[in-house]
């Protein structure tokens, strides 16, 4: 996480050189749920310590970086079981699955089939020894053939891709209130509302909110359906959570105000510290009209009836100002300088 904000200074440093004069919660906003430990390291990373910032208040049931936990339907075992448990279940079904299970076994020296319960903490091990010593092979990841890693990437893939991301039309809706809210700053920075506005915001949540914002925005999504049965068809996709989601994972979100008339303004997205390449703009750089016209309408009409249609609780929304960074970490930047 220290390094991590180090490297934004680097990248903006209009923004993230401050003095000791402007390190203040009106220009810089933090706020985090569970990952405030995350939040402090990378506050020490940008300011030389972990208080340097007094963060926002955020509630247990913060509806704008973590609306998922306060959506009826989205937690209800049986409206989850009819979806990502039914694809992840076929797929350790599947032959893949079932042979890796075999394979593993027989090289560690098993005559039967260890439980899938023993491959996932395997896993799990392997990844989290691979993301502390990278240039070191861990025992664990040994365990697996590179074919097996695949198949167990795709595994996860699949499950957050119903749990999270496009998968479930719920997902998306999920994630519009944090769309909502940087929508809401950019217009105010557009329309020359600056004198509010923070020069970064950073929010630390995990990783479910974060794929529900890239679900809503339209972020790695495969034009095939992944599912339990396509594995091979989906070598290439887009949804891999190795990548867009993986350890202090980041979306980054840039906006450029220019001085000139005869320029417009715009709007760069980094997912993972690497440009977003939406269709419709250049090299990850996009016109924010063309943004406008883009989210505009879904923006400014978020509606998560559905959330409560069953228990007839209130749907109304708070339109809270703030987005969203964590040990995988979503961060929001407001910028503005001459282009």
């Amino acid at each position: 996480m220290k390094l991590l904000a180090r490297r934004l200074q680097s990248n903006f440093p209009e923004l993230l050189l401050p003095n000791s004069n402007n390190i203040t919660p009106a220009n810089y906003k933090f706020r985090a749920t569970e990952a405030r430990d995350s939040m402090a390291s990378f506050m020490e990373g940008l300011f030389g310590s972990r208080t340097a910032v007094l963060p926002e208040d955020s509630s247990l049931n913060d509806t704008l970086l973590t609306a998922y936990k306060t959506c009826g339907v989205w937690e209800d075992k049986e409206h989850e079981q009819s979806h990502e448990d039914t694809e992840r279940s076929k797929f350790d079904a599947g032959s893949e699955f079932q042979n890796l299970l075999k394979n593993v076994s027989r090289r560690l020296g098993f005559l039967y089939s260890i439980s899938t319960e023993t491959i996932d903490a395997m896993y799990d091990a392997c990844r989290y020894e691979k993301a502390w010593t990278v240039t070191k092979l861990s025992p664990w990841c040994a365990v697996f053939s590179k074919e097996e890693l695949r198949i167990l990437e795709y595994r996860e893939d699949l499950d957050y891709y119903y749990k999270a991301g496009y998968g479930r039309e719920i997902n998306a809706r999920l994630g519009c209130p944090l769309l909502h809210d940087m929508m809401q700053h950019f217009w105010n920075i557009a329309n020359d509302q600056t004198s509010g506005e923070p020069a970064g915001i950073f929010y630390f949540s995990d990783v479910v909110s974060l794929q529900n914002l890239l679900t809503a925005m339209g972020i790695n999504d495969d034009s095939t359906q992944l599912t339990s049965y396509n594995y091979k068809d989906m070598a290439r996709r887009q949804w891999r959570t190795s990548l867009i989601s993986s350890y202090a994972a980041n979306l980054i979100a840039v906006f450029y105000k220019c001085n000139d008339n005869n320029d417009r303004n715009k709007v760069m997205f980094y997912l993972a510290e690497k440009p977003v390449r939406y269709e419709g703009c250049q090299v990850g750089l996009c016109d924010w009209e063309f943004l406008k016209r883009r989210f505009g309408k879904l923006a400014s009409s978020c509606k998560l009836d559905v959330c409560w249609k069953l228990s007839g609780a209130s749907s109304s929304f708070p339109n809270s100002i703030a987005i969203l960074l964590v040990c995988f970490v979503l961060v929001r930047l407001g910028y503005s300088r001459q282009m």
